[in-house]
């Protein structure tokens, strides 16, 4: 109870959504700490689709990662 107490008042910043940063930031969201802020400025890839399950065929060469995970994250 100590740790979730500090973790509703705690920002965190992830870099990197590949496949375990969006896994992180998927769990920490759920976690509800009181801010998160994610960071990845590489545009998403058709490879990324296999281990990144917010990126959709419409980000593909078009969006970064981070904006293509943001609305559903």
């Amino acid at each position: 109870m100590e740790t979730m107490g500090k973790l509703i008042k705690m920002g965190v910043i992830i870099i990197g959504l590949r496949g375990l940063g969006v896994e992180v930031a998927k769990n920490l969201i759920l976690a509800g700490p009181k801010a998160v802020l994610i960071f990845d400025d590489e545009v998403a890839k058709i490879n990324d689709q296999g281990a990144n399950f917010y990126i959709e065929d419409k980000h593909v060469g078009k969006a970064t990662r981070a904006n293509a995970c943001a609305a559903k994250l």
